[in-house]
């Protein structure tokens, strides 16, 4: 498949811890892959996790919006593209784009970044990306960029639940694919196996941590449209806020 000037593409197989009970790439699969992919370019350009710790920061996503087209399948191979997009002040933007073996079109997405101070855990300037890495023409993805959520109008109902160890990465704080994955697991089982999410955006707002509690509300928007949110039981601050749409 020809790869576009300043993008670079990686193949992946799609093997079975990234599929779900029907055997489709699970939508924490694929964000797993949008994560691997930006950190192997990143690296390509000395913007990646080492290099950054080096300097005591680190990459943040921030938002993320996916379109899906159709589903990978396990044993598929996914042929995934990313580039960089003209950055601002303090936020970078990234986008992809994903095909199967045969050069369909399965998904797109768009994201925005900040790297992070380890110190304070403030946003730092990002806009000396435009010197380090070279940034396509007018190529888009998604031509808008991902947009705020608003917050969803439910109310908390339940016990909270508990970060565990298997939630953290190596920041020490939660992956961005277990936010995800508690969100979907607060659908009812009987709506998930019928139902498949066409489109997911995400709002990142706030690292929870190892032993923190969280509440996951949802709002019906209707038209197969979801609003839910994470939030922090201590203080009842946001974490994420996801917006799915499912057919």
């Amino acid at each position: 498949m020809t790869v576009p000037e300043h993008v670079f593409a990686v193949n992946f197989p799609i093997r079975t811890d990234y599929v779900d009970w029907e055997k489709k790439l699970s939508i924490p699969g694929l964000f797993l892959f949008l994560q691997e992919i930006a950190w192997k370019h990143a690296n390509i350009w000395s913007f990646g996790y080492e290099q950054l710790k080096e300097k005591e920061q680190f990459w943040v996503l921030a938002k993320l919006k996916v379109q899906i087209d159709r589903y990978l399948q396990w044993n598929d191979e996914l042929h995934l593209q990313t580039w960089s997009k003209e950055p601002e002040l303090l936020t970078a933007y990234r986008d992809f784009i994903g095909y199967d073996q045969h050069g369909a079109l399965m998904f797109k997405a768009t994201s925005a970044w900040h790297v992070l101070s380890m110190a304070t855990g403030r946003p730092q300037r990002v806009d000396e990306l435009k010197q380090g890495i070279p940034i396509p023409e007018n190529l888009h993805a998604i031509e808008r960029k991902p947009e705020k959520l608003p917050t969803p109008a439910s109310e908390v109902i339940g016990e909270p639940l508990k970060v565990v160890l298997s939630d953290i990465d190596i920041n020490l704080h939660v992956n961005n694919t277990r936010y995800i994955q508690w969100v979907l697991d607060s659908f009812p089982h009987d709506f998930a196996l019928s139902h498949k999410i066409m489109e997911i955006e995400v709002n990142f707002l706030q690292q929870a941590k190892l032993g923190d509690n969280y509440y996951i509300v949802t709002q019906n928007l209707g038209d197969g449209t979801y609003l839910s949110a994470a939030l922090r039981a201590e203080d009842s601050k946001a974490l994420v806020y996801i917006k799915t749409v499912w057919n």
